[in-house]
């Protein structure tokens, strides 16, 4: 039995003083947070107020974590109040406190959450909203669709980022179709990037729209969405991304194009592939393997890439194939062609891929590379080694 009123007053006595390290007060939250002593619960609301008046993100956590214990779920409204006062501190150990209490009761966390998620003030719904996608029920969609056109844009961005999965909700599309209107680039990149996740296909035609979006975060997610829903109806807003101001954009657009596939995608990488900037001839690199059981021109252009003067772009090459979905044994030949390349670059790649690549090589050349002169190399292939040796059979 412990002394709960003193040990309490040690811990907020430490919060404020900081005349001790941590590791001195661990005993005291430890032993309060398992003491079940709820007449403890008014003076802990109580200095949890004193310290989020005087932010004091550390007393604050150090209550938290004693009130949560002792608490449980019973604690979840003034652990969410707290979260929703700004000390400008990441949160971490609060909101850690927060989400297990809201895994350990799933139902009664989602009523509080809800409760919030529909509060008078923009802060208290936001972290309602935040701690409700942690319990997220199907039954949640109206609520969030809501919560999606609420007049605070952190507000709608939440909501978006955690509607039900839209695959098979049409409820839930529909507001992500709805939000690639907002006004608000984070809102429109998180529902580009929820519908790109749904597998369907008709949110195809509503993503393309987006092709001319004033923001490159946007545009350069759109990439990387088509690409993911794998539909020959998003080429030619592909082609044109490809050709977007923005780097990152073309990279994603290039790199999509591969996910794709077919014959008119191909083509547009095939061009990028003989493209006299090796820039270009890297992103096909990339790409292209891909592509490869969509079209029979990829593999014969591979071997080429492979060989290609510049050996970044052979490094990419090796790269590529590891993203391939073709059976490993397709590329085992080429890949130990380039386990000799003359550039380490291109061995420090292979290094990497030959356990699944070339599986059979694999031991060999990573014992070779042991004794490479370039040390970068004997790095990966000892770690890569390790490996091998203790991978499942």
């Amino acid at each position: 039995m412990i002394d709960s009123r003193g040990s309490l007053k040690s811990v907020v006595r430490h919060a404020v003083q900081l005349d001790e390290d941590y590791d001195d007060i661990a005993p005291a939250v430890t032993a309060l947070a398992a003491s079940g002593d709820t007449t403890l619960v008014p003076h802990l609301l109580e200095a949890l107020q004193r310290f989020l008046d005087e932010e004091n993100f550390y007393g604050r956590d150090l209550i938290a974590a004693v009130l949560a214990g002792i608490d449980a779920t019973a604690a979840l409204p003034a652990l969410l109040r707290a979260s929703a006062t700004d000390l400008g501190d990441d949160q971490d150990s609060l909101q850690s406190e927060i989400i297990e209490l809201l895994h350990g009761d799933t139902t009664a966390g989602r009523g509080v959450a809800r409760e919030f998620a529909t509060a008078d003030t923009p802060d208290l719904r936001r972290v309602g909203l935040w701690a409700l996608g942690f319990v997220i029920d199907a039954q949640d969609v109206e609520l969030l669709s809501a919560a999606a056109i609420d007049t605070d844009a952190t507000i709608r961005s939440i909501a978006i980022g955690s509607i039900p999965d839209p695959a098979g909700n049409d409820r839930a599309f529909h507001t992500l179709v709805a939000a690639l209107r907002d006004p608000d680039e984070q809102v429109r990149t998180s529902a580009v990037s929820r519908l790109g996740y749904t597998g369907r296909r008709d949110a195809v035609a509503p993503l393309i729209g987006l092709v001319a979006d004033e923001a490159p975060r946007v545009r350069s997610m759109l990439a990387y969405a088509l690409g993911r829903l794998r539909s020959d109806e998003a080429t030619p807003t592909l082609q044109r991304l490809v050709h977007d101001s923005d780097r990152h954009v073309r990279e994603r657009a290039v790199e999509a194009l591969g996910s794709v596939g077919g014959p008119a995608a191909v083509d547009t990488l095939l061009l990028l592939a003989a493209d006299a900037n090796p820039q270009l001839r890297i992103h096909a690199a990339k790409a292209l393997p891909r592509a490869v059981d969509s079209d029979s021109r990829v593999a014969p252009r591979l071997v080429e890439l492979a060989r290609d003067g510049q050996a970044a772009v052979r490094a990419a090459t090796v790269s590529g194939l590891a993203s391939s979905e073709a059976p490993p044994s397709r590329w085992e030949n080429l890949l130990v062609e380039l386990a000799d390349d003359g550039d380490p670059m291109v061995r420090q790649r292979v290094a990497v891929v030959v356990r699944q690549l070339a599986p059979a090589a694999a031991q060999n050349i990573l014992h070779r590379y042991t004794r490479d002169a370039d040390a970068t190399l004997r790095r990966l292939a000892a770690a890569e080694l390790e490996r091998l040796t203790n991978s499942p059979l």
